[in-house]
């Protein structure tokens, strides 16, 4: 009977933490394509390299992936600022 327990122990796989899910969303969202990827794949790649079962925390799962890809679209928001400000500033050094 001592073994039966021992498989289970075995068996039962750790989940990660909410820092481990959000680092690798984030590793996962720098490999996507943003044209194809829907909420189902970037779920499916998380229970891949997990090899857990994350339905549990699908809400919680679903959140951080929509937290991480508005960090990214505002940082790209941010990057294009940065380059129109850049160019109106040279474009007025020229005028000067």
């Amino acid at each position: 009977m001592v073994a039966k327990g021992k498989d289970k122990a075995k068996k039962r796989k750790v989940k990660p933490s909410d820092y481990e899910l959000r680092t690798t969303i984030c590793g996962i969202l720098k490999e996507v394509d943003f044209n194809t990827v829907t909420f189902t794949d970037i779920l499916k790649l998380l229970v891949q390299r997990f090899d857990t079962d994350l339905t549990p925390r699908k809400l919680s799962t679903k959140l951080m992936i929509q937290e991480e890809l508005t960090k990214l679209a505002d940082d790209e928001d941010g990057e294009e600022d940065g380059e129109k400000d850049g160019a109106q500033s040279a474009g007025q050094e020229l005028e000067a």
